[in-house]
């Protein structure tokens, strides 16, 4: 009788929430301007607690401002509170760490010298500027159940910091999806 609280302790930790979505990014230039990427956007948290999680969170956004193509690829991980006992709502917030890397490749004759492109034998008139920086999201968001152990995340709003040349790249990143929470 006296391992029972033990063993059923056990049976609740760790719990694990696997998320995947469309995520939708606003990117801000250094010079000011601004323009729309869309994507993906997947998670996995372990809980260490009830209210404690860690995340690893890998998304991608793409689109083609100003005449270019660009990607935008990230891989963060951190801690992610979230508050219990909201009935069939599970709120939440977390600041993650990682990495950002980006990818622009413009087409055309003349607009972008010939050796910004990095791969041996690239196409005439085709330029790649591709960059890594430390990345930052701080944000949260709400999940809902739905049935069973699937969950609709409402919404997710992170501010996404990374400091890519020649875009600063602070942004706004807004991830919807479905939860599965085992």
């Amino acid at each position: 009788m006296v391992w029972l609280p033990v063993v059923a302790a056990g049976q609740v930790l760790p719990k694990v929430t696997f998320f995947g979505g469309y995520t939708y990014l606003r990117a801000q230039q250094d010079h000011g301007s601004s323009f729309s990427l869309n994507g993906w956007d997947v998670s996995l948290e372990g809980k260490s607690f009830l209210w404690l999680g860690w995340v690893t969170d890998v998304s991608q956004q793409y689109g083609s401002p100003f005449g270019l193509q660009e990607k935008q690829t990230t891989a963060l991980f951190g801690p992610q509170l979230s508050i219990p006992h909201v009935p069939r709502a599970v709120p939440f917030v977390h600041a993650l760490f990682g990495v950002v890397h980006g990818t622009n490749s413009i087409k055309g004759i003349g607009i972008l010298p010939g050796p910004l492109c990095p791969v041996q034998g690239c196409p005439a008139g085709l330029s790649i500027l591709t960059g890594n920086s430390f990345a930052t999201a701080v944000g949260g968001g709400v999940d809902i159940k739905l049935a069973g152990p699937v969950w609709l995340r409402a919404i997710q709003v992170d501010y996404l910091h990374g400091d890519l040349s020649p875009d600063h790249h602070t942004q706004a990143r807004i991830a919807t999806g479905l939860a599965f929470r085992f």
